[in-house]
């Protein structure tokens, strides 16, 4: 507990020292309503299917994969480590088909800009991803339409959110 009260003093530190008075009233106030001291999967699942995927923020979502990433760096469990890997491509594809079926394919081109090198070096599945931007209606196309169906995305929170559950069940912050 006594490393968590000097982290929040150093974020206190550093939001008054920028100036940043609305982020300190912000944090302060979410600080004060934590109950938990934990990480609260439903909040990360709100973050990545209700913020980050419907308003487009590709950047911040592969961002906050990236985060976990390191944070479970240190796992010794491939199967874990597999797993999550797994999870975040399908987040990812998840994102792609969500800015198709909102008629955006712009953003998907820019997300394939600004991580297609990435993609292609976690592996070959990606490869025809790449075309999705291009193909007349890849919603009944055969190697897409599975991603485009309501029990897929139904699917994929469900797998997600028992992820994060089993990985901080019991994970409290010190």
């Amino acid at each position: 507990m006594e490393n968590m009260q000097y982290a929040e003093e150093l974020v206190r530190e550093f939001l008054v020292f920028r100036g940043f008075t609305n982020t300190l009233q912000a944090f302060e106030t979410e600080r004060c309503t934590d109950i938990g001291k934990m990480f609260q999967v439903y909040k990360i699942l709100d973050l990545i299917f209700t913020v980050y995927i419907p308003k487009f923020h590709a950047e911040k979502l592969v961002g906050l994969f990236s985060f976990f990433k390191q944070c479970f760096s240190s796992w010794s469990e491939t199967t874990m480590l597999d797993t999550f890997s797994k999870l975040e491509g399908s987040v990812l594809r998840c994102y792609i088909v969500h800015a198709l079926q909102s008629g955006r394919k712009d953003k998907v081109v820019e997300f394939f800009g600004m991580n297609g090198n990435d993609l292609l070096l976690k592996g070959s599945d990606w490869t025809a991803w790449f075309a999705i931007p291009y193909v007349k209606n890849p919603s009944i196309d055969p190697q897409f339409r599975v991603y485009f169906s309501k029990e897929w995305y139904e699917a994929l929170r469900l797998s997600v959110r028992n992820f994060f559950s089993e990985i901080f069940n019991g994970t409290h912050i010190l």
